[in-house]
């Protein structure tokens, strides 16, 4: 765990993430830390004092389950474990409701911060990922909520974050790699992505969310390391 928060803070120090991940928990701290009228229970994050579990699966990864703890009505942390066809991953996930702007809208953002003991398809080297997303979320009628969502991907070898391997990051129009290993070994792409959920009960729910990877308004090529440039999610979610 040490590691993680090692790699993360390198991450932010060489502001290789998104500025605006950083304006949103900066600027959102003292309303997350305080109580609200909470949004409901749903399939993204629990309420203050409740948990979550979620199972997920999909594209890249065969499966990821989720156990997330509500710090408030407007702030969780889960903890990650899953796996692609290949390459096993843990981490964190944060989770926040940054406005509330009526009953039936909110703005939410989500962050998983993952990391890679052995990325086999990678040359074998840990590495880290992370993928933070503002998303506006409408809720229906019926319960079922829809929404439409903008993030971006980053990954990156621990070796490269930590300053222990010369790498160049890859560009829209050129594959620059590592001199030193023929190979990326870090990289940034931006998603968007549109999602759906139905409350299946008061505590069960469904949610499934597609978000194409792209490199600007691209779809991103083969610098993308994880197959299809798409991050597909089917999951189930279960409040405690």
């Amino acid at each position: 765990m040490k590691t993680l928060f090692k790699i993360l803070k390198n991450v932010c120090l060489q502001g290789h993430w998104p500025a605006f991940a950083i304006l949103v928990i900066i600027s959102n701290i003292q309303a997350i830390s305080q109580p609200s009228s909470h949004y409901g229970d749903d399939y993204l994050k629990p309420r203050r004092g409740r948990s979550l579990i979620s199972l997920n699966t999909g594209i890249p990864y065969i499966g990821i389950g989720e156990f997330s703890y509500g710090v408030s009505d407007r702030f969780s942390v889960g903890l990650l474990y899953g796996y692609t066809p290949i390459v096993l991953g843990y981490g964190l996930k944060i989770k926040a409701l940054v406005a509330h702007p009526s009953p039936t809208t909110a703005i939410l953002f989500k962050a998983p911060l993952l990391y890679y003991p052995h990325a086999k398809n990678l040359g074998g080297d840990p590495w880290v990922l992370a993928w933070p997303s503002l998303s506006f979320e409408k809720k229906l009628e019926s319960g079922h909520r829809i929404w439409f969502g903008m993030g971006a991907v980053g990954a990156s070898c621990v070796d490269a974050l930590l300053g222990l391997k010369k790498t160049n990051s890859v560009n829209t129009k050129t594959e620059n790699k590592s001199e030193d290993e023929g190979e990326i070994m870090k990289a940034v792409w931006n998603t968007i992505s549109v999602g759906y959920s139905m409350p299946w009960s008061k505590r069960l729910f469904g949610s499934l969310e597609v978000s194409p990877v792209l490199k600007g308004l691209k779809l991103a090529g083969s610098d993308w390391i994880a197959g299809p440039p798409v991050i597909i999610t089917l999951g189930l979610s279960y409040t405690l």
